[in-house]
């Protein structure tokens, strides 16, 4: 492993000692080496003693001084409109609000991928910000109150909030979160009753402040077309819906997005239905790439920049006004090294943190310009392995639920009803009884028909 190479290095003497019996003689004055780990699981004893040692609790940096440094500076940077007044409202609105949802989490959370605290706050603010762009609806100017402005402001806040510290939880748990949201934020805004605030998005055409709407008003119709394959048929839901719009939400301002969720429930049909729809009104590219267990770093640096185009010498990107957006289907697939890393998966890390990777055979650095990932993978287990949060914290993380029985009797109908157009009006009376005992016939299958060591098999999905 290269890491024993580095043992001569820490040394007094600082010789390179070379697997091919080559030794180079380094600086020991001029020259030192900085570690940062997740952990020292596979490290080395002889590297360990080598070194000192810094240990940085979660809780001794917190979510605090990077809130601050956005609002002070990064949103100001961002949304040039924003007044200092405002922008001090929202981060007051951090410092009531974030602490007491975190703490929920931590006691009632539970999430197929894990994320950490300081992920969860930064997913808030890059919602946030998106939502306070002009372009949005949010408005600015001497013609605006300053207390309108803020009432908007804490309607955008509360709205982010239960998506960036909610959004990632399963459906079963999303009724407690909702109580818990709608007691704190209550001295913010009053969300609609009826449904979960996961049911309503902001609507900033009928006014300011915006009003929160429901998703189901958004839904678009289904257009039956006899000469598509069944299986590229989508109709639209209320949650095809709503992650499409939180896929936009997030891509506008180059936030990665990454969708989790058990087999079958939609995740890659979404995904790649929204990204179409982005195609030819906000300039994406879209490209998936699929991974699988034998997937490679070499094989996943090569399709990525098989999509690149040379700007300069050691810059790349998107073609001029466009944004390349690469989705990465079960991106948790890639089998694990001797070491316990992903390959396929530290190379996209990699990407995230320094926004490029090298060239494999000239050995100088790369940059990538207006590119962005999305990724989508179900829970661990069965091949899925167990991400780092060094890859995931880059991600806003959200759970996709599997559809409801409406949902599921909706998609069949749609489709039903349409292939029933050609056959005479009597057949449409048949058209629910069907339906229903379809996903009557469906839903018994899935909790009585349960998989056995015998039967592996029996796991059954739309």
């Amino acid at each position: 492993i290269w890491i024993e190479n580095m043992n001569t290095v820490l040394d007094d003497n600082c010789t390179l000692c070379l697997p091919n019996g080559e030794r180079i003689k380094l600086n020991p004055t001029t020259m030192r080496m900085l570690f940062e780990v997740q952990d020292l699981a596979v490290a080395s004893p002889a590297t360990v003693s080598r070194c000192g040692m810094v240990y940085i609790a979660l809780e001794e940096l917190g979510w605090r001084p990077y809130v601050q440094t956005w609002a002070g500076q990064g949103l100001a940077h961002a949304v040039p409109e924003c007044p200092q007044a405002l922008r001090d409202h929202i981060y007051m609105l951090f410092d009531l609000h974030v602490d007491a949802g975190l703490a929920w989490l931590a006691l009632h959370g539970r999430q197929f991928i894990p994320a950490v605290e300081n992920n969860l706050t930064t997913s808030l603010t890059w919602m946030v910000q998106s939502l306070l762009l002009p372009a949005r609806g949010f408005k600015y100017g001497r013609g605006v109150v300053p207390e309108d402005q803020h009432k908007a402001a804490g309607k955008v806040f509360a709205w982010a909030y239960c998506w960036a510290l909610g959004g990632n939880l399963p459906h079963d748990l999303r009724p407690a979160f909702d109580a818990f949201a709608r007691e704190q934020l209550a001295p913010v805004c009053q969300y609609p009753g009826g449904n979960t605030v996961f049911d309503y998005c902001i609507d900033m055409t009928r006014g300011f402040p915006p009003d929160f709407k429901g998703w189901a008003e958004r839904v678009p119709s289904f257009g039956y077309n006899k000469a598509a394959p069944f299986f590229e048929m989508l109709v639209p839901t209320v949650d095809t819906v709503r992650y499409s719009y939180m896929l936009e939400l997030n891509l506008d301002v180059g936030r990665s997005v990454l969708l989790s969720g058990v087999t079958g429930v939609g995740k890659s049909v979404i995904t790649v239905a929204a990204l179409e729809g982005l195609r030819e009104r906000k300039g994406v590219l879209p490209h998936t790439i699929n991974f699988s267990a034998q997937t490679s770093a070499a094989d996943t640096q090569f399709l990525i920049e098989s999509k690149l185009e040379k700007k300069r010498k050691t810059r790349f990107g998107a073609p001029v006004g466009k944004r390349l957006v690469f989705f990465i289907d079960d991106v948790n697939m890639p089998a694990r090294e001797t070491y316990g890393a992903q390959p396929p998966v530290e190379l996209l890390r990699q990407f995230q943190d320094q926004r490029g990777f090298y060239d494999r055979k000239k050995l100088w650095w790369k940059d990538i310009d207006d590119a962005t990932l999305v990724a989508a993978c179900a829970p661990p287990g069965g091949g899925r392995q167990e991400m780092t949060p060094r890859f995931t914290r880059h991600f806003t993380m959200l759970c996709v639920p599997p559809p409801s029985e409406a949902a599921t009797k909706t998609i069949l109908s749609a489709i039903f009803n349409g292939f029933l157009n050609d056959f005479p009006t009597d057949f449409k009376s048949v058209s629910m009884p069907i339906v229903s005992a379809s996903v009557e016939a469906y839903t018994r299958i899935s909790e009585e028909l349960l998989p056995t060591p015998a039967k592996s098999h029996y796991t059954f999905n739309l």
